[in-house]
């Protein structure tokens, strides 16, 4: 019994075992439509945390009043393209456990309802959603 020390050892990938165990766990976490949502909402929590959004709401109120109309606007616009962005990362990664499409498209939609984003990044969000099933 010799051994081939010039053998490259096979690397198996974290997500690679997450996808391979997918149809095992297909009825359990991954189909859960309520994790995801909730994975949602922790990231934008954390977000909200990382920029101090949570911390000194009183503050927060009297500063955004002494803002301009422009810098009002930036900065609804800074957290639209965050929500967005955490929207087309949570719908990427429900396609990448192959989630069914349609209930990738229904559950990002209730959460983008509630999001209140404005027009531009509701478009986005809804033009990826319409190209789902093309990915």
């Amino acid at each position: 019994n010799e051994i081939d020390t010039k053998a490259t050892p096979q690397r198996l990938y974290l997500f690679e075992w997450f996808i391979s165990d997918l149809e095992k766990l297909r009825h359990s976490l991954w189909a859960n439509l309520q994790f995801w949502e909730d994975v949602f909402l922790d990231a934008v929590a954390q977000e909200r945390d990382m920029v101090g959004m949570d911390q000194g709401t009183v503050e927060m109120m009297k500063r955004y009043s002494t803002l301009s109309r422009v810098e009002r606007k930036r900065l609804q616009l800074d957290e639209d393209r965050l929500l967005s962005t955490l929207l087309f990362n949570l719908a990427a990664f429900m396609l990448m456990m192959r989630m069914d499409v349609n209930d990738i498209r229904n559950k990002i939609r209730r959460i983008l309802a509630s999001c209140h984003l404005g027009l531009h990044y509701s478009q986005q969000i809804n033009c990826l959603l319409d190209q789902l099933h093309k990915l």
